[in-house]
């Protein structure tokens, strides 16, 4: 298969390219590497430097070749810079999102597949397994950012979409060719790791009145 990839310099988007390459697909990788790190992108995929809301630029690419599927990964994912700068966010994640899956249907590339979150739930008080048929309740603007996006997908009868709402994410290449590089990790993993390791000298953990034996959050 022929893939387009957003944010294939960043954590999860370059796993899922060198996934994508070692089980024999074309991978088309575009960043803007305004947060991902060029060392990310796989030696081999096709690099297209540019943002996901250049009109220009993605519409030239999907004239020239033709994809199977759009993955969009890219997008900004700081809770607490989303609650400082909130515009930031909804200009990114959604709006931008938007100019992206237009851009695809208008070169008849219909199938998507969305990179969400599962900030999109808030704090679910429910004695089951979250699915995606709880109910939406977002607590910051980069939730709800990402959950207008989806909205966006479903209303648009055009498009074959999969939405993806990730919990905890964490985890290297085994092989050791990608990671989670941040200079400010805000992932509960990768800041546990770098307290284990001497990176960090402790680990916050905020709130005191989750409904737990001694108030503070669990997390599975």
């Amino acid at each position: 298969m022929n893939i387009l990839l957003t944010g294939g310099a960043g954590y999860i988007g370059s796993h899922t390219s060198l996934a994508l390459l070692d089980a024999g697909h074309d991978v088309t990788i575009i960043d803007n590497l305004s947060t991902g790190n060029k060392k990310l992108i796989p030696s081999n995929a096709t690099f297209v430097e540019c943002n996901i809301n250049d009109t220009k630029t993605i519409s030239n690419l999907l004239k020239i070749k033709k994809f199977d599927a759009l993955i969009h990964f890219a997008g900004y994912i700081q809770v607490e810079e989303s609650v400082s700068n909130p515009k930031k966010y909804f200009q990114n994640n959604t709006e931008n999102a938007k100019i992206l899956f237009d851009i695809c249907e208008s070169n008849n590339l219909t199938n998507i597949i969305f990179s969400s979150t599962a900030a999109a739930y808030g704090n679910s008080i429910n004695d089951h397994p979250i699915s995606e048929d709880d109910l939406l309740k977002p607590l910051n603007p980069y939730g709800e950012s990402k959950i207008q996006a989806e909205e966006y997908l479903r209303n648009n009868y055009k498009l074959n979409y999969m939405i993806l709402r990730y919990f905890n994410v964490a985890g290297a290449d085994p092989k050791m060719r990608s990671g989670l590089i941040c200079k400010k990790a805000t992932h509960l993993i990768k800041v546990a790791s770098e307290v284990a390791v001497g990176g960090k000298n402790s680990i916050t953990i905020f709130g005191n009145d989750y409904p737990t034996p001694d108030g503070t959050a669990i997390r599975d």
